[in-house]
């Protein structure tokens, strides 16, 4: 507000409705609650600008939730059945056999509401090491090693 070529600040509380499927940067219009306008002029507009404050599980992209998902590297082998949380609730997963870490899982539907509809979740699978090798271990990885012979540059070239 203008007082006597001064500006100064008015501080009010409104109770504001977020429509459903506002994506974070959209602004909302608040029509006549601005500044009041000089003379008799009716008050002016106040928008407010949307910001999604981060997810602890989930990143947003558009109206898309990505969740990245942990595998060990056996699941990654030999596939599983996982349980992997949404916003509606807990779904089963299934990871094929043999996939690669960096891989997209689309599930449709269990996103964030848009205007012309639901976004989708998309699952990236992580594959993780165990944090802990016994011996043991570190032997069952080595006949792995030789028994696969999988060189995983070799389309570098030597």
């Amino acid at each position: 507000m203008v007082e006597n070529g001064q500006l100064s600040q008015v501080r009010k509380s409104l109770n504001v409705t977020i429509p459903t499927g506002v994506a974070d940067g959209e602004r909302i219009r608040l029509k006549g609650q601005g500044a009041p306008g000089q003379g008799n002029a009716p008050a002016g507009d106040l928008y407010l600008h949307i910001r999604l404050v981060p997810h602890p599980v989930f990143d947003v992209k558009g109206h898309n939730l990505l969740i990245t998902v942990p595998l060990a590297p056996w699941e990654a082998a030999l596939g599983a059945k996982l349980t992997v949380p949404t916003l509606q609730g807990k779904i089963s997963l299934t990871v094929a056999p043999g996939s690669q870490s960096g891989s997209k899982l689309r599930v449709r539907g269990k996103g964030l509401v848009g205007k012309t509809g639901k976004g989708d979740l998309y699952a990236i699978l992580k594959v993780v090491m165990p944090s802990e090798n016994s011996a043991a271990i570190q032997e069952l990885w080595q006949k792995l090693a030789e028994e696969a012979a999988f060189d995983p540059r070799a389309e570098w070239g030597n």
